[in-house]
């Protein structure tokens, strides 16, 4: 009997072993690989990999950093301020969140701007604090400034995060469904072009596209090796919602954003506020309460931009016509300042 429990405890112990090993050889190949789709011409969804994309095309001197979610890597054209004379860097990050910018912050300071755009939509002033699903020392060093509790739980995360099968598996979860779709003739759909030309993503979306994917056959999502995002299509299902006021600032979302204002201008970088577009925008709000709490920032409320749904690839994005349009338009407003 004895024997028996030693060899069924070794073969335990066995198991685990080679369950662990897997799952650090695992990693180890996940590391290798988002460092390898990383260059100064590719990049994936994460911030960490759009931090590598920056730095491999870190020049001195530019002129200003765009750092902002989704609606800032889809919203902005690089090559539509390009035109314009404004040396540009698009920081956006699809699923990132202003909880996440203290790690893009510390890298930017190394190779300083003129000028950092930190975008957010207005509403984020006034909602809670969230932990960065992502997050760094740098970001757990902002928490523990402000709340120890969310420190201990930043760095929770920040454990669990060392597992990359973790940070990246709703990525690998799509790509499996995609490789699977494939093979399902039932499951393949017709997709309608916009023109005889639309597979001319390079032509449509004015830069060099990489990669691209067809998300539920109604937009398609266009990745450039200037680091934009552009976005095809139109899938507008938001209707004009009843007014929402915001009258009360979350000091703790408050006080985060403070350090960041800080450190770039610490460093000399002058900062700027873009409230982004919202489409039919319900919010309601003082903007000289918020002029005045960020006195040393320029601020830029955008929130109410109006163009037409045409433009807008979802509530949130512009699709490649409207990125062009808000382009124009916030190149002029950034060009009228200075002068």
């Amino acid at each position: 009997m004895n024997f028996y429990t030693l060899t069924f405890k070794k073969k335990i112990l066995i198991a685990l072993g080679a369950i662990i090993s897997l799952f650090i050889l695992f990693d180890i190949a996940l590391y290798v690989l988002v460092d390898m789709k990383s260059t100064k011409t590719n990049f994936i969804d994460d911030k960490f990999s759009k931090i590598k994309h920056f730095q491999r095309n870190a020049t001195k001197d530019r002129e200003i950093i765009f750092v902002g979610s989704s609606r800032t890597f889809f919203n902005v054209a690089t090559n539509t301020f390009k035109n314009n004379g404004l040396d540009i860097y698009n920081f956006g990050i699809s699923g990132a969140q202003f909880e996440d910018y203290p790690t893009i912050i510390a890298e930017i300071v190394k190779h300083p701007p003129k000028e950092v755009i930190i975008s957010l939509t207005v509403d984020r002033l006034y909602d809670k604090l969230e932990i960065s699903g992502l997050p760094t020392l740098e970001e757990i060093g902002y928490y523990a400034s402000i709340d120890k509790i969310m420190a201990l739980e930043a760095l929770k995360q920040w454990f669990v995060n060392l597992h990359l099968f973790l940070v990246h598996s709703e990525t690998i979860y799509y790509k499996i469904v995609s490789l699977y779709e494939k093979f399902e003739p039932q499951n393949q759909k017709i997709t309608t072009t916009l023109k005889s030309d639309s597979n001319n993503y390079d032509t449509l979306s004015e830069c060099h596209v990489f990669d691209v994917q067809h998300t539920a056959d109604i937009l398609t999502t266009l990745k450039c090796t200037n680091g934009d995002g552009v976005l095809i299509g139109n899938h507008i299902t938001k209707k004009k919602q009843a007014p929402i006021q915001l009258e009360k600032f979350n000091e703790k979302s408050i006080q985060y954003i403070e350090q960041m204002v800080s450190t770039l201008q610490k460093h000399h970088i002058n900062v700027t506020f873009v409230f982004e577009p919202i489409l039919h925008n319900p919010y309601k709000y003082d903007i000289k309460k918020i002029q005045n709490r960020f006195k040393n920032v320029t601020i830029l409320d955008l929130s109410s931009y109006e163009v037409e749904e045409k433009f807008w690839a979802d509530a949130g994005h512009f699709n490649y016509k409207g990125r062009k349009k808000y382009s124009q338009y916030l190149s002029a407003k950034m060009k009228a300042l200075k002068n």
